[in-house]
């Protein structure tokens, strides 16, 4: 298997130009190489392709480019597999108006066959210089959102970053059933009866999914509708990237929480396919 690489595609547009930063940062911190792709009918000369992207030639030692040919999602989900991408790194929509669906249909389809975390870009908020301090990852004590824990560790551990791992206590609304999940305490207004022992459980757990050894982790709790208190969370202490995990049913009434979160982050968000 060839070394990973963080691919990232782009169409031309201007607004796609906007996921660079973010792609740019994740490559230096993982030390593996950028490639840039660009998917259309025909493929344009090196050179034309460059200036087509409105990219600098002086920055091409930076990363690669290559153009291919094909359904753009379809060649984008095959390239990461055939690169090894560590991650893909796109920009949400990249039309001047906002899709319905929050992403555009290329994005979707890639979101739902790639086999490695993607992370999404709002084109509307400038970037530059964007670099990882903070990580917001919202958990809900469920085995599923583990998923995205390990991910999550690793980004933090290369950034030398801190983790904020946010659970949040919703009334009125069904806990997760699944074996192994640890809700939140149940005096989430008086915490002094059951925080301090919870939140110890609760790093413990994640530990034994993911070695936290040498990390700052802090532990948050918040009340109310998820996808309000993660914005709200990642708004106030300054998050440079939410990490969340998803099933992948986009379907009307699902991912609710994603959705909103997507659509209205000032921060990118990777999420993590749980397959």
């Amino acid at each position: 298997m060839s070394d990973p690489v963080i691919l990232l595609p782009l169409d031309g547009s201007e607004h796609a130009l906007a996921a660079i930063p973010v792609a740019l940062t994740f490559s230096q911190l993982v030390g593996a190489p950028l490639r840039i792709i660009y998917v259309s009918t025909k493929a344009p000369e090196p050179m034309e392709l460059v200036e087509l992207l409105g990219l600098s030639r002086a920055a091409l030692g930076s990363f690669s480019v290559e153009a291919r040919e094909g359904n753009p999602a379809t060649v984008i989900v095959r390239a990461a597999e055939e690169m090894n991408a560590r991650l893909v790194v796109m920009c949400t929509h990249t039309a001047a108006a906002r899709p319905t669906d929050i992403v555009g249909s290329t994005v979707l389809a890639v979101l739902r066959q790639a086999f490695c975390p993607v992370v999404l870009v709002n084109p509307k908020h400038a970037l530059h210089g964007w670099h990882l301090d903070r990580v917001l990852l919202p958990h809900d004590g469920s085995p599923a959102a583990a998923g995205a824990v390990g991910w999550a560790a690793e980004f933090v551990r290369r950034a030398s970053a801190e983790l904020l791992v946010l659970q949040v206590a919703v009334g009125g609304i069904p806990v997760p059933q699944e074996r192994g999940s640890l809700t939140s305490p149940l005096y989430v207004d008086q915490p002094q009866h059951e925080w301090p022992a919870w939140a110890s459980e609760f790093i413990e757990r994640l530990a034994c999914i993911c070695p936290l050894a040498g990390l700052r982790v802090r532990l948050l709790l918040g009340r109310g509708k998820p996808a309000a208190e993660i914005l709200r969370v990642a708004r106030e202490q300054s998050a440079d990237l939410i990490v969340l995990a998803w099933k992948g049913n986009w379907a009307p009434k699902h991912a609710a929480t994603l959705k909103a979160v997507v659509r209205d982050a000032s921060c990118p968000t990777m999420v993590a396919h749980i397959l």
